[in-house]
C-alpha cells in the first residue's frame, strides 16, 4: 500500500514539474518572438539582445502570474516602456514609436478604458 501511494505522489510531482517547464518554455519562446519583432524595426547589437530578451521573458512572466490585475498590466507596460527608452538610442526609439502596433505589443501596452468604451 505504502508503495502504491509512493508512486501516486511522485506521479503528480512530475506531472506538475513538467507543466511549470512548459510555461517556462513559452515564456521564452514569446520573449524570442518579442526581440525578433524589436530587432525587425530597430538594429540591437548582441549584448543588448540578450538584455531585452531577459526583459520580455521577465514580462510574459509577470504577465501571466494568476494574481494579475489592470493595475499591475499598467505598471509592467510604464516598467518596460522605460527600460526599452533607457537603452535604445533616440534615432532607435523614433524608429519604434513609427510603429505603434509593434511598440505596443513590445511594451505589453493595456487599452485605455476610454477607447474601449468608444469602440
Amino acid at each position: 500500500m505504502k508503495k502504491i501511494i509512493t508512486l501516486f505522489v511522485l506521479f503528480f510531482a512530475f506531472s506538475i514539474n513538467a507543466s511549470a517547464q512548459d510555461k517556462s518554455i513559452e515564456f521564452e519562446i514569446s520573449a524570442k518572438k518579442d526581440l525578433e519583432l524589436l530587432i525587425s524595426v530597430v538594429p540591437v547589437d548582441n549584448n543588448m539582445q540578450m538584455a531585452f530578451y531577459e526583459l520580455f521573458k521577465k514580462k510574459h512572466t509577470d504577465l501571466a502570474a494568476p494574481e494579475m490585475t489592470q493595475a499591475k498590466r499598467i505598471e509592467i507596460s510604464s516598467i518596460i516602456d522605460a527600460k526599452l527608452r533607457a537603452s535604445l538610442t533616440n534615432d532607435q526609439t523614433i524608429s519604434l514609436e513609427k510603429n505603434p502596433a509593434v511598440y505596443a505589443q513590445l511594451i505589453a501596452k493595456v487599452p485605455s478604458t476610454e477607447k474601449a468604451k468608444k469602440k
